[in-house]
């Protein structure tokens, strides 16, 4: 056994011998998988459930599994990340092609937010996919599979959340967990991406709902368990196992007892060592960046998406200036030494007004908080499926953007930490994609080709401008369209129309 799978404590008890077969395979490495709370807890639900005896398989390390499996789960987190899932099954000898396998061959599962935001593109390399949360279906999925296994995969269509693509399912409604099935670490991993670190989902989904964001709209309803019967018993049982603890959610601060939970914190002998994910700007103020500095904290990270009101307003950010300065100021005031802020460029109606408006205002920062080093974390604008900006298309001027911004703000000292936009159009690709480019996924896997333009050099040049650049109409057919209910639909609707009147005054 690996020394990193024996560093590891476990927080619950592992059942085995169960009479299925489980394969939980994380398509990346052992320090990444292991960073990821989801992924943790897809493996205790099943490794929990005594009829099961369940594995782990990360690209680097694997758990020794026997050779009879029954059914592989695929936790996918990252659209890139398909070369690694095409390479476990060719190394399990398992047919990368669905349709190819027998009864010989174990279930193949995929969940994630990369899946059920958009399976299209990888419906035929999966049996099944998991829609939505994973908290309230694993056992029937468990259940279903020891009774059909291959022989029936419709039989899987019957449970919540599950779709079959080669079924004829209408609609697949997202499975959904309680404010009290929410996380934290089953696995204290010192090897892992968040060493020796206890996790702690404080919130699910945010209240914001940016028009762009995959975690709100994917995750909603916005979910917060209760600081006395679910934060604070779950903190209690990490510290006996580790004093270093990652508070995660899409926006943390915003859980309505957060700051009764760092006075929590601040409170145990001896104090936590603690990492908090991205805060939001308008819930920061002095008395939270010392409750957070008193606590390890060294650095602060505020996604603001853009420097200009207008564009903020219209991504419905929420986000008035003079809290963006606040936060700023009550980070250094508090002695923090870096305040990281995640933007983009290339969002749908950006004009050059708002990039100059985006350069004002990180110089302003900066010239107000000397002692402060700020980080400018810029991204490309890339659409998501079931969100209310899916229908916009990449920028083609995001590239040249990016160069203007860092050679605005270098010379006042603010690092600009940029994203790759080759790997944007690609992201692009698979996420408004439909089966004809998972194809191309498949000829770019067989290949061997890792670079980001053989995609464009594969397909058709109108078929690669409509998945990437185009701007969809409202007579589009989205590939993804059996997860999405007239509800929902009407909602991301109602959103893009408040966007685009935004933009017009």
């Amino acid at each position: 056994m690996s020394n990193k799978f024996k560093s590891e404590t476990f927080l619950f008890d592992r059942s085995y011998g169960g009479a299925l077969h489980v394969l939980n395979c994380f398509p990346n490495t052992y320090e990444v998988g292991m960073a990821s709370l989801a992924y943790q807890t897809v493996f205790k639900l099943y490794s929990t459930n005594p009829k099961t005896h369940t594995f782990r398989y990360f690209t680097d390390i694997q758990e020794h599994y026997p050779k009879d499996l029954d059914l592989l789960t695929f936790s996918i987190s990252w659209e890139l990340d398909f070369f690694n899932i095409f390479d476990i099954l060719q190394k399990l000898q398992i047919p990368i092609l669905a349709s190819e396998r027998d009864e010989s061959h174990p279930v193949i599962l995929a969940g994630g937010p990369v899946v059920t935001a958009n399976p299209a593109p990888w419906a035929k390399y999966f049996d099944l996919f998991a829609i939505g949360d994973c908290e309230s279906n694993t056992d029937e999925i468990i259940d279903t599979c020891l009774q059909y296994r291959r022989s029936n995969l419709n039989a899987y269509s019957e449970i919540p959340g599950i779709y079959v693509p080669s079924g004829d399912q209408k609609l697949v409604e997202r499975a959904k967990s309680s404010n009290k099935q929410l996380q934290s670490s089953s696995i204290i991993a010192p090897e892992s991406v968040w060493k020796d670190t206890g996790l702690i989902e404080v919130v699910r989904s945010c209240p914001e709902m940016c028009r762009f964001c995959l975690a709100s709209y994917l995750a909603l309803p916005f979910r917060t368990p209760d600081l006395e019967t679910d934060l604070i018993p779950k903190t209690q049982h990490l510290l006996k196992h580790t004093q270093n603890l990652g508070l995660l959610g899409a926006s943390v601060t915003q859980h309505p007892q957060f700051m009764e939970l760092l006075g929590f914190l601040a409170q145990q002998n001896p104090k936590p060592k603690v990492q908090v994910a991205s805060v939001r700007a308008s819930t920061v103020d002095k008395t939270m960046c010392q409750s957070l500095v008193e606590l390890g904290v060294k650095n602060l990270t505020i996604a603001i998406e853009s420097g200009s009101s207008r564009l903020r307003d219209i991504i419905n950010k929420k986000l008035p200036e003079e809290f963006i300065f606040g936060a700023a100021k009550s980070a250094y005031q508090a002695g923090m030494k870096q305040i990281k802020l995640y933007g983009m460029v290339g969002l749908p109606h950006e004009q050059d007004e708002d990039i100059q408006a985006t350069k004002d205002l990180l110089k302003k920062l900066k010239s107000e908080n000397k002692g402060l080093k700020i980080i400018w974390g810029c991204s490309v604008f890339t659409p998501k499926a079931q969100t209310p900006f899916q229908d916009y298309g990449v920028d083609p001027k995001a590239s040249s953007k990016i160069k203007e911004l860092i050679k605005a703000l270098k010379p006042d000292g603010i690092e600009v930490r940029d994203e790759s936009y080759n790997w944007a159009e690609v992201q692009a690709l698979i996420s408004r994609g439909d089966q004809s480019v998972g194809d191309i996924m498949l000829k770019a896997y067989q290949m061997k080709n890792t670079g980001a333009n053989i995609y464009r050099k594969l397909m058709q040049p109108e078929d690669y401008k409509y998945f990437v650049f185009e701007n969809w109409g409202a007579d589009a057919k989205y590939p993804w369209q059996v997860l999405v209910s007239p509800a929902q639909q009407k909602v991301l609707e109602s959103h893009k129309q408040d966007a685009l009147a935004k933009q017009m005054v």
